[in-house]
């Protein structure tokens, strides 16, 4: 089993992340983005959604918040969205697979 939470600081440490809006919504219309992660009280929810369901990037609700999210992330900041453009040989996209 994946645990959720390693995977998230892997990718944020071993990496490359977009995070907030702006960043996520380029990465995923520029095809970078491999996977779209997003907080449960994200302001910006249906617009990243759509991007992502037109682009065939899948997504990940994180079950918390964004400021769970930015401290899980290692980062001092709340994280509503983000979007993962190289695993860094983390298991993160595993996540998406095994919910398929």
């Amino acid at each position: 089993m994946v645990d959720v939470n390693k995977a998230l600081k892997d990718v944020s440490k071993k990496g490359t992340i977009s995070i907030g809006k702006k960043q996520t919504k380029t990465a995923i219309q520029k095809g970078l983005a491999k996977l779209v992660v997003m907080a449960n009280n994200c302001p910006f929810t249906k617009d990243i959604s759509a991007l992502a369901v037109e682009n065939k990037v899948p997504i990940y609700n994180y079950t918390s918040t964004g400021v769970d999210l930015g401290y899980t992330c290692g980062k001092s900041f709340a994280v509503s969205a983000f979007a993962v453009l190289d695993d860094g040989g983390s298991n993160i996209l595993q996540i998406v697979k095994k919910r398929k």
